[in-house]
């Protein structure tokens, strides 16, 4: 399967490397120079996944008003953020806006065509996966779709956040930081991060239901699901 991605990048020199490389390993690659552009482009094709230069031009936000606009038109698309900026509030807001990872430049070639395999070969592996759909209290959440919902209702999850939910809803005593590492299937990640996921999981089944409260904090340890 030929996937399609999204670069968008205002150095012409590195979104040629990027595009180059991606091309050489099989992929279908739409390049972009700003955020119009960009917004254009989506409005004919939707990527499988956009590779984002936050500072695109003279706008400083540039790639998270891409990235917004993405997510207005397809919430589960995966997002990778290239940049020069190593701001830990860039790496927040980033998360904030659903994006899958974060890398800060100079990126090494080979490193971003494993990240994106990574990525795809999670997709393909959750597209195989053969097993019903979960019930657990009042969420649900589908294996094969990736789409959880809460009491009927639909919760736009990220890919990741997905994942950090499906193993807090596979470990009944608590998944500890470790545990939710590991399902994210994402290599080198911190405590932080993690953590800043959590928050994103429980203000959007917050935003479906205000009363919920069952992502319990383990201190010392990690999460825990406890219904209601």
């Amino acid at each position: 399967m030929s996937y399609n991605i999204a670069i968008v990048e205002d150095d012409e020199l590195q979104r040629a490397h990027y595009a180059d490389a991606l091309r050489s390993n099989g992929y279908i690659v739409a390049e972009y120079e700003s955020r119009e552009q960009a917004v254009h482009g989506f409005e004919h094709e939707i990527p499988d996944l956009a590779i984002l230069d936050i500072i695109l031009g003279s706008e400083v936000g540039g790639g998270f008003e891409v990235c917004r606009d993405l997510k207005q038109r397809s919430p589960q698309i995966p997002v990778i953020f290239l940049t020069t900026r190593g701001d830990e509030l860039d790496k927040i807001y980033g998360l904030q806006l659903g994006a899958w990872d974060y890398q800060t430049k100079p990126v090494s070639l080979d490193f971003l065509i494993t990240r994106v395999e990574s990525l795809f070969r999670i997709k393909e592996s959750s597209m195989n996966y053969s097993a019903d759909v979960r019930v657990l209290g009042d969420i649900e959440i589908n294996p094969v779709t990736m789409r959880a919902s809460w009491k009927n209702t639909a919760v736009e999850l990220t890919p990741t956040e997905f994942d950090i939910l499906s193993a807090l809803l596979a470990n009944p005593e608590g998944a500890s930081i470790e545990d939710l590492v590991r399902a994210t299937r994402q290599g080198l990640v911190e405590d932080n991060t993690i953590n800043t996921h959590i928050l994103h999981i429980r203000k959007k089944l917050k935003k479906v239901d205000a009363d919920f409260n069952c992502i319990k904090t383990r201190y010392g340890f990690g999460y825990c699901w406890i219904c209601q």
